[in-house]
């Protein structure tokens, strides 16, 4: 999902986004958190580029998630991750060494980006998603272990907040680029 945006510039229109979040991480390109809302409200727009930023991550060896919470009202979010969801062509998945993210609010009913805002990931907590990436990408995949093992999370630990509390491997707070 290599997508170059701007705020207030519309995603193609044929394609219809599903609700909720998608992740991207590919070497040589930011960390990309796309997050597709219907109608979001002005509240979610405000969040993308509000402090703090913060991220957790999970390591649950077939699979990934990252955990997020944009500015000081929301709530934890989750996106889960498999470098192998995405085709070799797309690119070497991983994280540089400078971490950049870029968080990207889509209307899905619209297709229209609503926010935009760029970040950058401590070093350790790069370090740490960089590992369990290339970890991932060069382990066997198979589709079933990684819906085994985000429904075994899932079981375990019901929601975000959860998870950020009692399983992930790394936390941090971003800092604005």
């Amino acid at each position: 999902m290599h997508l170059i945006v701007e705020v207030g510039s519309r995603l193609e229109s044929d394609v219809s986004w599903p609700e909720g979040a998608a992740l991207t991480m590919f070497s040589g390109e930011p960390v990309q958190l796309m997050i597709f809302l219907s109608r979001p409200h002005p509240l979610e727009v405000q969040a993308v580029s509000a402090e703090p930023t913060q991220f957790a991550w999970v390591d649950g060896e077939d699979a990934g998630v990252l955990l997020y919470r944009l500015g000081p009202v929301l709530g934890w979010s989750q996106v889960p991750y498999s470098p192998h969801l995405f085709d070799p062509e797309d690119g070497l998945p991983g994280v540089d060494v400078d971490p950049v993210v870029q968080i990207v609010l889509v209307d899905r009913d619209t297709n229209t980006v609503q926010a935009m805002h760029r970040v950058s990931w401590p070093e350790e907590f790069a370090g740490q998603v960089r590992a369990s990436v290339v970890r991932m990408r060069d382990s066997l995949h198979t589709q079933a272990a990684y819906e085994h093992a985000l429904a075994a999370l899932q079981r375990r630990f019901p929601s975000p907040e959860d998870l950020v509390t009692d399983r992930a491997d790394a936390h941090c707070t971003a800092t604005p680029r």
